[in-house]
């Protein structure tokens, strides 16, 4: 039997669920979205599964590309993970809309808790000492039912959350190419080349051994939390600023804000195409 999960992480939380459920199903290969989906299918898979965060209460567009060009056996059972803080919102359903285009479905969906890591906004929380290991548990748990193909209806965007939506989130959504015009290296850059490495989005390359960001950008902040110098700045772009409620108005990386990313997940983590786990 073969087990494949396709992932996506930034601050790493995705990742280390995908590597927990992995053990608790007997093993898997764990293959980053960051990979064009042509070059690694799951035609031969039994157990599929997608496991990444939630972002503008939706799963971030490099998974959605993915699984629109990833070839699947439709008779495989298949399985959805998402990280989150607060608001799964649209995202089961996001999947399973994709995959109904494949002639296949979602049999198992869950929505994990982690610490919210969204450093350029506000500080992570709910603390580490208490969140990383309710999310291990849950992550644990959420395993064995996929171990044993449990199958459930998968959550739903509630109504509120519906009808908040295109108020709420599609701003941020239709100006999301700006975002990164608010990250610049300071004098402290040593240009390694970590941020390039580790980006999910291939947003980033270098100049002069110093970082440029070519608007491809979704706000991960994987190049901002694995940065080892905290060399990469962040100021609102204008086009946030603009926008001016009371999100925007929260934009800003002050230099003793912490940069949380998950405390098992590396930097040479992030930078794999793929890992086996057994």
């Amino acid at each position: 039997m073969k087990s494949v999960i396709y992932y996506f992480t930034g601050t790493g939380n995705s990742l280390n669920t995908a590597r927990i459920i992995a053990k608790e199903i007997g093993g898997a290969e764990l293959i980053s979205v960051k990979q064009d989906a042509k070059n690694v299918p799951a035609t031969d898979a039994d157990i599929i599964g997608f496991i990444c965060p939630i972002y503008e209460w939706d799963i971030p567009t490099p998974m959605k590309k993915f699984i629109k060009e990833l070839e699947i056996n439709p008779n495989a059972y298949i399985f959805s993970v998402v990280t989150y803080i607060a608001i799964h919102g649209r995202c089961f359903e996001t999947i399973e809309e994709i995959l109904k285009l494949k002639g296949t479905h979602l049999h198992y969906a869950k929505a994990i808790r982690c610490v919210a890591s969204q450093c350029t906004a506000y500080n992570p929380f709910p603390p580490e000492k208490i969140m990383t290991p309710y999310s291990r548990k849950k992550a644990i748990s959420t395993g064995k039912k996929i171990a044993q193909k449990k199958q459930n209806k998968y959550p739903k965007m509630s109504p509120i959350t519906r009808k908040l939506y295109p108020k709420m989130m599609m701003p941020f959504i239709n100006i999301q190419h700006e975002y990164d015009k608010g990250f610049y290296p300071s004098e402290d850059c040593i240009g390694c080349g970590i941020c390039q490495k580790v980006c999910p989005c291939h947003n980033i390359t270098m100049d002069n051994k110093h970082p440029v960001f070519n608007h491809k950008c979704i706000g991960c902040n994987a190049c901002v939390v694995y940065c080892p110098k905290k060399a990469i700045k962040f100021k609102t772009p204008e086009a946030y600023r603009k926008l001016d409620n009371i999100i925007t108005r929260k934009l800003k990386l002050p230099d003793k804000r912490k940069r949380y990313h998950h405390p098992n997940i590396t930097a040479q983590d992030l930078m794999k195409d793929k890992e086996v786990i057994e």
